[in-house]
């Protein structure tokens, strides 16, 4: 989790996106004993813990790189259950078809 009074590495472009990054990483910080993310239960390393890891990267580099995975965050915050915002991970998006 990101401390609004810890002081940002020097390196950091875009201070947002690496705000996102560091909190992504926390919540898919580790693998279970089965091999699974803890927080989502995926694959290790699991789709956002890597999409975290580019977003740390992208954060350090210049603006147009940046905002290609600002993109890619918003993206997966608007899947259903994967939300980077999401607090309760158990919960999941009811299985609907398009038309229901």
């Amino acid at each position: 989790m990101v401390i609004a009074d810890q002081p940002l590495p020097t390196d950091i472009v875009d201070r947002l996106l690496w705000q996102d990054a560091q909190q992504m990483l926390g919540r898919h910080a580790e693998p279970d004993g089965e091999g699974n993310c803890v927080w989502c239960g995926w694959r290790w390393p699991c789709a956002p813990r890597r999409l975290a890891e580019r977003a740390d990267a992208a954060s350090r580099r210049p603006w147009r790189e940046a905002w290609t995975v600002r993109h890619d965050l918003n993206s997966i915050r608007a899947m259903p259950g994967l939300r980077a915002g999401h607090d309760d991970r158990r919960r999941q998006a009811p299985n609907r078809g398009y038309f229901d």
